[in-house]
């Protein structure tokens, strides 16, 4: 757990929660990687819950990236599916997204612009924390690919989901280009589901069997 300490202490998330909500999701934290050390198969395990995190902190980080010229630390924005244009629209998204709409409920002084702002800063920041610790549990378990890993485009296909479902709750254009849009969709989800089938390397599963499908794919050689 000293990674988890340590990625922690680099994020900004002690301005949003206090002591006993830290000591809550350490908590959490702590028995998820319990289990996952205790587990039959662990790296199976592992890669599960950390499939699950990253699926939960996507919409949140979709919201996090900031508009053109503003700086976006994510590296995300103007990959294909990814506009950095849904924190434009973060209360509407609060109110017609079931998933935020849920949490929006739960919070009692979630009123004005502001209000949504920090509740997102704050659930982006709890989710990147467990995220981030179970990406460095899998890493240590070995469940890497020679070479570039795989990540950075796990991260990049949830994040087109979500950004496409937000663009649908909105009533929104697509962020590809109308011919292709549906195919795009049907494709970025797909590679949820070679993570889960244990590939070794999903990217270039994904990659390989989407090469000829004109979908837009992303490059992270600049980011």
């Amino acid at each position: 757990m000293r990674q988890s300490s340590q990625i922690y202490d680099r994020i900004p998330l002690r301005d949003f929660i206090g002591d006993d909500k830290r000591a809550e999701l350490g908590r959490e934290l702590y028995l998820k990687i319990n289990r996952i050390c205790n587990a039959s198969q662990p790296a199976t395990i592992c890669r599960e819950k950390y499939a699950a995190a990253l699926l939960v902190m996507a919409p949140y980080q979709v919201l996090m990236i900031r508009p053109s010229p503003e700086e976006d630390v994510s590296g995300l924005r103007g990959q294909p599916g990814i506009t950095g244009e849904m924190g434009s629209y973060l209360v509407e998204l609060f109110k017609k997204n079931d998933a935020l709409r849920t949490i929006m409920f739960a919070e009692s002084e979630v009123i004005e612009y502001d209000d949504y702002w920090q509740l997102t800063q704050r659930l982006y920041w709890e989710s990147y924390w467990l995220f981030e610790t179970l990406h460095a549990a899998r890493i240590a378990l070995g469940d890497v690919n020679e070479g570039e890993d795989w990540n950075d485009a796990f991260l990049h296909a949830a994040c087109v989901n979500a950004e496409h479902t937000f663009r649908w709750n909105l009533e929104l254009p697509p962020a590809f280009d109308e011919s292709i849009a549906k195919k795009a969709s049907n494709a970025y989800s797909m590679f949820t589901d070679i993570v889960m089938s244990g590939d070794k390397d999903p990217a270039a599963e994904w990659r390989n069997y989407y090469q000829d499908s004109g979908i837009p794919m992303p490059d992270f050689a600049n980011k």
